[in-house]
């Protein structure tokens, strides 16, 4: 994962970047899983999409006299060919999986992040977000666009909802406790949502044989 997730990102910085020196203008767009500092549920899943967002602060910082724009992005539930596959569905016919997983129903085609991508290059203003970490669907909103459907979907919020559906239903299943496990490493470090991730805390520990995300177990 290392090689493959963080190696060939240098490569190809390495050798992409000085050509960008030679022209005008450039950007940069490292492509991750989420756009926050917590855990991601498996240690080098977390240690590669953690360091491809530090890749993106780094070469913004040493990039800053240039005018090369480095920053990071990330996709929400991502409906690509692998997903659909896997849910046994088509693009035509996604909205039948979401029977097996309500959260399908927020998910995104790979056209969403692709015209964020697009956003970004056309934003003079892009400079301004150099280092740090974007999502498709806050950048969405922000520039206006949609997915293919013509849809906006917003996966955090979405989260957000259902993880407060389950905190004031007050009895979760055990679906809702892995669910909940997971949101509360990924809240790790973000003070917006301190008061959330508290009571998802709270919750899982009232509960008797509370499911907690370990790595080495399927």
């Amino acid at each position: 994962m290392i090689e493959r997730a963080v190696h060939t990102h240098i490569i190809t910085s390495r050798h992409g970047v000085p050509l960008m020196l030679e022209g005008a203008d450039g950007l940069i767009v490292e492509v991750t899983d989420g756009a926050f500092h917590g855990y991601r549920g498996q240690l080098f899943y977390d240690l590669c999409k953690t360091s491809v967002i530090r890749l993106a602060y780094a070469m913004a910082t040493e990039l800053r006299e240039h005018p090369i724009t480095a920053l990071a992005l990330t996709p929400g539930f991502l409906r690509s060919e692998a997903v659909l596959d896997h849910f046994g569905v088509s693009e035509d016919n996604w909205r039948d999986a979401i029977a097996a997983d309500a959260h399908f129903a927020e998910s995104e085609t790979p056209w969403l992040v692709g015209r964020a991508v697009v956003a970004l290059a056309t934003d003079p203003d892009v400079h301004t977000r150099a280092g740090r970490a974007w999502s498709a669907w806050d950048l969405s909103r922000h520039y206006g666009f949609t997915d293919i459907d013509g849809r906006q979907p917003h996966w955090d919020d979405h989260l957000d909802r259902a993880i407060d559906k389950i905190l004031d239903g007050g009895t979760p299943s055990e679906d809702d406790k892995l669910l909940l496990s997971v949101r509360l490493h990924q809240l790790d470090f973000d003070t917006g949502r301190a008061e959330q991730r508290a009571r998802v805390d709270a919750l899982l520990k009232s509960q008797d044989g509370a499911l907690r995300v370990d790595p080495d177990e399927d």
